[in-house]
Parts: structure tokens; sequence; C-alpha cells
């Protein structure tokens, strides 16, 4: 007899009677995890909520209730009026003027201009008048860009990158930002020398980003592609992706120092690019749940993802199962990733981006589901099949993510805290490797 289908919502709870009345429903989510429905009437409509918390269900639900029996829907309007009012005069404090005085200013124009929309009206203005244009250097610009860039949250690897390219950049072409023209970008592309497409592409991807930067400040007309938009862009051509072989893995792992291990493992076991994992905190995984969340700023693709947390990867990373802050300390980690691989005797050293190609073309062959795989690793399905897709065979996926470390095994540099602290404490059963 085939099993019972668990239904995927039922009713728990009810508060208050007749109009004041609050259902809260479970609703049994596909991933396993439970969400509660608040679900009531309000101004001749069915309004709901969803919550995570059973407990957090019920209070908002008494709140609402009680609310509904005062009759206080005004309320909620007038705290949205004050809310909008703030925001409001805010906004007119960046342009250090009060908001009595912005919307005189507001209404002038407004009665100036007509029926043509102040916005049309102020662009034209700008796209007519040079002299709105803030004066300013090239080498001006590329330091207020790259200062911005610390700002932003990017990784120090990125700001020094943006910061060589742009300098290249300044030395050669000079002047005014408002006057350098998409000849004078084409030429001191072509004529980087010694630099493949690849290289040059990078270069003129900063100076893109720069001359928007200087757009949306008001140093470049706002309604005109800039001449770094309209440049030439270079062919690159196809590359050869490599991939480690899971006895070249365990090597790795095992002649890894700690302060490296973590993020060789999580990019080996995980698929997460290397500038992720250097934003995350230990407190980002989840043992219990069995995966790895990662928050839409710290992602390259601004869209938060949970990454399977598999059984070999808990094993290796069991030492710092109780530590807190960043999984990362290093600022650059390519010199530490080379070493590693010279003292571990892999052919070739180093092998550009092979951590997540590696887990990727494993993964795939394992699952043999790339819609699920490019979700895990917040990437594209064709992406995948254009980049990073590497033919294995069943056993060596099987043999990849059965890599687990030595009984008592304990990477070299461990801290003596950790070192203290595990020997003080029973063996955890749920991520050693039986």
């Amino acid at each position: 007899m085939a099993p019972k289908k668990k239904k995927r919502r039922s009713k728990v709870v009810e508060i208050g009677t007749g109009p004041t009345r609050v259902r809260i429903y479970t609703i049994n989510r596909k991933d396993g995890y439970e969400q509660f429905t608040l679900a009531w009437k309000e101004g001749g409509r069915r309004r709901t909520r969803c919550l995570a918390s059973l407990e957090e269900a019920r209070m908002i639900g008494q709140q609402t209730t009680v609310r509904l029996a005062n009759g206080s829907v005004a309320d909620e309007v007038t705290k949205r009026d004050m809310e909008l009012l703030r925001h409001c005069e805010r906004t007119a404090q960046q342009f250090g003027v009060s908001l009595t005085a912005a919307m005189d200013e507001w209404a002038s124009a407004r009665k100036t201009a007509g029926e043509i929309p102040l916005s049309d009206a102020v662009r034209f203005y700008a796209a007519n008048r040079i002299d709105l244009l803030a004066v300013r250097t090239i080498v001006q610009v590329a330091d207020e860009f790259v200062e911005s860039r610390r700002g932003s949250g990017v990784t120090e690897i990125y700001v020094r990158n943006c910061k060589t390219s742009l300098k290249r950049f300044t030395d050669c072409v000079r002047g005014n930002i408002a006057d350098v023209t998409v000849a004078d970008i084409n030429r001191f592309l072509k004529g980087l020398d010694g630099l493949g497409p690849v290289s040059r592409n990078g270069i003129r991807r900063n100076i893109v980003t720069m001359f928007g930067f200087a757009k949306r400040h008001g140093y470049l007309h706002p309604d005109r592609r800039t001449a770094a938009e309209q440049s030439e862009s270079f062919k690159e051509p196809e590359t050869e992706i490599e991939i480690f072989a899971p006895d070249e893995m365990e090597k790795i792992l095992l002649a890894a120092h700690a302060r490296i291990l973590p993020l060789i493992a999580i990019g080996a076991f995980a698929g997460i690019r290397s500038a992720e994992v250097c934003k995350l905190n230990w407190e980002d995984i989840k043992w219990d749940r069995g995966h790895i969340e990662i928050a839409g700023k710290k992602a390259k693709t601004a869209a938060r993802r949970l990454v399977p947390l598999p059984d070999n990867l808990k094993a290796w990373l069991a030492p710092w199962r109780d530590e807190k802050g960043p999984i990362i300390t290093i600022n650059d980690p390519s010199g530490a990733l080379g070493d590693t691989a010279v003292k571990a005797r892999i052919p070739g050293g180093w092998r550009q981006n092979a951590l997540r190609h590696s887990f990727i073309s494993y993964r795939v062959s394992m699952t043999g589901d790339v819609a699920r795989t490019s979700l895990e690793a917040g990437n594209s399905p064709k992406m995948i099949f254009r980049h990073y897709r590497e033919i294995v065979d069943g056993d060596e996926a099987k043999a990849w993510f059965a890599i687990t470390p030595p009984e008592g095994w304990l990477p070299e540099g461990l801290k003596w805290s950790i070192r203290e602290r595990l020997a003080k404490l029973p063996l955890r059963q749920d991520v050693t490797p039986s």
C-alpha cells in the first residue's frame, strides 16, 4: 500500500472571533521546512502574512486581532504618512534645503515648465549646456573611482587590479574626462603590447566602469553613451579548463596549511567561488541544516543561495565547527594556493579556477542534473555547459566526494586555542567519517 501523502497545509490555530479572527496555517514546504501563514479579513479583503516561526506567528496574530478589535487601521496610515514625510525631509536635506523650500522650488519649476515633465526639461537643459558638467581630469576621476570601490565591499584584489589598470590608462591618456574620445581609448587598448585579448578586455571593463561612475556623478552627459562604452572589445579564444583528480585533491588538502585549507575544501566540495568564501563567516555554515548560506551581499550574482554541505566537507572543516568570525583572514590567498600545490607536488602547480570547475564537473556527473548544479553553484546552465563541465565518469565523481581526512588528522598550523578545545571535547560523530 502506497504511503499516505502528507498534506501541504493544515489549520493550526485560530485567534479571536468573528471579524477579529486570525487563522494560522502550517505550510509543509517541499524543502522540508515549515512555514506559518496568517490569514484574516480586513477592509473587505483577505490578507495574509508568512512567517518562519510559530511563536512569532502567534504574537503577530494577537497584535492583529487587537488592532482589528480597536478599529485602528487609520493608525497604520498615519504611520506610513510619517515615514513618507521623514523620507522627503531626508531627501531635501541632501541638498541643504528644508522640505518647505524644496516644495516651493518644485512648484515654481512646475509652473514654468508647463506641460513638459520636469525630468525632460532638466535633461534637455543639461544636454545642451556643456558648462553644467563638473570639470574633472581623468586622473581625478580614476582616484575617486578607486576610492569608491574600497568602500563598496569588493575584495582588495579587485581594488588593486582596478588601480593598476587605470594607472596605465591615465599615464597614456590625459586631459579632462569629458574630452576623451572613442579613438583615444581604442588606441590605448591596441597599444598594450604583450597583453592578450583577455587582459585587454579586463582593462577595458575597468575603464567602462570608471566612465559610468563619472556619468553618475555629473562629469559626463547623463543621456549619452560614454566613449568607453563605444570602444572596441577583443575576441577571446576558447581556453582549456583543467580540473584536479581525486588523488591530487587529497594530496593538496593534506598538504594545506590551516589558514588556507577551509577555502580549498569549500571550493572543492561545495563549489563556492574563492572571492565568495573570503567574505563568509563560520556562522554562515549551517552544520545541522546541512548547507552553507551565501547572503546576496556576499554573492557574486547578488542573489542569496543555499549550497549543500556534503559529509566529507563537514569532516575536513570539523576542527573549526565552533569557530566564529571570518573563515579566511588572509587578504590574497593566491600565493598560499600556489605554495600548497608545490608542497603537494602537483604537476604544473596550481590550476586557475580548478576548484570550482572540478566541483561542477564531478557534481554534474554524480547527479546527472545540470539545472540543480547550476542553482547550487550560482551559475546558469548555459554557463556550466560552456565553461565548466569537464567529462568525468561516475566512479571518479564518487571518489571525489568520498575524499575524507585520515583518522586523528589535524591540519598544520591549526590555532593552539582550537587544538586545546578539541583535546577537551569528545569526538563529534556527526562530522567524522565512518
